[in-house]
């Protein structure tokens, strides 16, 4: 008889899904703001108003993920970096009390919690 798989509660990220996740938020700002743009917008095409919604759909899904980050360090960095768009050293200048190299394990431990989420939610398959 064929093998039984056993479903997993909460799906496992793999690396592509790390990936998308960090393409996800590299890419937050942007959809944040080109969904605030179109929202000031009157008479949007249709595929404008697609776009809107699916940018204000992702960008507050990533919010959220960045949110549910337990480790208040981890979430604090992943904040800056991401939400704010500061780029990697203006991070690792705001916290200057730990060295880069721990900025960025928080920053991967931080992206591989977002990538979780994401994927729990099916923004990532």
């Amino acid at each position: 008889m064929g093998a039984i798989s056993q479903m997993e509660l909460f799906p496992k990220a793999t690396k592509s899904d790390y990936e998308s996740a960090r393409s996800m938020l590299n890419r937050y700002i942007r959809m944040r703001k080109t969904a605030e743009a179109l929202n000031e917008r009157c008479n949007l095409t249709e595929k404008e108003q697609q776009v809107k919604t699916e940018y204000q759909q992702k960008a507050d899904a990533v919010e959220m993920a960045v949110n549910l980050i337990m480790d208040d360090g981890v979430k604090k960095v992943m904040h800056y970096r991401f939400i704010r768009g500061l780029p990697r050293w203006g991070t690792v200048n705001k916290f200057h009390n730990i060295t880069d190299r721990s900025v960025d394990r928080r920053i991967v431990r931080g992206v591989e919690s977002v990538a979780e989420t994401l994927k729990l939610i099916g923004m990532i398959e």
